[in-house]
């Protein structure tokens, strides 16, 4: 008997199907535990893994999304709208973290520790010319050129460590396992286009500072959902670029707010003897990752 509704890798809704095209599905990898299912009458869609019936073919399948997610951003879901609970979504970061408190802590501290060593690193190149400028009030060319040089390196490094620890809380986020080598995730497939998106959207951004303060503050915002885009969703650098602005325009006063709120919290971590930031960060990476879902993934079809 046909009784379900789902939504399998594809993002597309199928059915009605029967009890025994769902069990094939999950054995052919179509479906897993965190695929969204509707039962017949009903009007919620639930996780596979909530059906009591199908536990037994669920047994020793992986909770990841077998079927990769679309390269391009479904029509509709650019078309939607959405509701961002700032709140809502601290709330529940906040008990995610619990959840898995030490391994988003100690993963999160380690590549903050990483990308700081890489910054002490390259410190080392600009510090000469940087202490020149300040105490001799003296610009040269060439300081100026190492200065540049070395913040299009420090850039896309960074980038790419972000993408990796929002792909980590991103599975934290979907019940999915989740360990230290996806905070490093991002150094894979994705990469290329990791630094294409931080030298693109660096580049642009100066531009719109240097001409007025509000443009550069504008495109920050308008393309901050570009990194998990890209990561996630395995886009084009551009493509995750224009799918995070439609977006954000949506409510783009309201985003800006989340992410002062994310500061602030960040702040607050830096405030409390600095020690504070390493639960105050995964607690707003999480937060920023469930505005992502709640902005980005498309609701069930009706």
């Amino acid at each position: 008997m046909a009784n379900y509704k789902v939504i399998g890798g594809d993002l597309k809704q199928y059915g009605p199907v029967s009890a025994e095209d769902v069990r094939k599905w999950i054995a052919d990898g179509r479906l897993n535990a965190m695929s969204l299912v509707q039962l017949h009458g009903d009007i919620e869609w639930r996780q596979l893994s909530t059906f009591p019936e199908f536990a037994d073919a669920l047994t020793g399948k992986p909770t990841t999304l077998i079927a990769p997610l679309p390269t391009e951003f479904p029509t509709n879901g650019l078309e939607r709208d959405y509701q961002l609970d700032i709140g809502g979504c601290i709330s529940r970061s906040w008990e995610l973290v619990k959840a898995n408190f030490w391994p988003s802590v100690g993963i999160t501290a380690l590549i903050m520790l990483v990308t700081m060593a890489i910054n002490q690193v390259l410190g080392l190149f600009t510090r000469p010319a940087i202490d020149a400028m300040i105490s001799e009030h003296r610009v040269s060319p060439g300081g100026i050129a190492i200065i540049v040089l070395t913040t299009f390196v420090s850039c896309p490094i960074y980038t790419v460590f972000m993408a990796g620890l929002f792909k980590y809380y991103l599975k934290l986020i979907r019940g999915e396992e989740a360990g230290i080598g996806d905070a490093f995730s991002g150094f894979g497939r994705s990469t290329g286009q990791l630094v294409l998106l931080s030298l693109v959207i660096n580049i642009l951004t100066l531009i719109g500072y240097v001409l007025c303060l509000l443009p550069g503050i504008y495109l920050v915002v308008a393309w901050f959902f570009s990194i998990p885009l890209v990561i996630d969703r395995q886009m084009g650098f551009w493509q995750a670029m224009e799918a995070s602005r439609k977006m954000v325009n949506k409510h783009w006063f309201l985003v800006f707010v989340f992410l002062l709120v994310y500061g602030l919290l960040s702040m607050a971590g830096i405030l409390a003897c600095c020690i504070g930031i390493f639960v105050t960060l995964p607690i707003g990476l999480g937060a920023l990752m469930y505005a992502y879902e709640t902005i980005f993934s498309p609701p069930p079809a009706d």
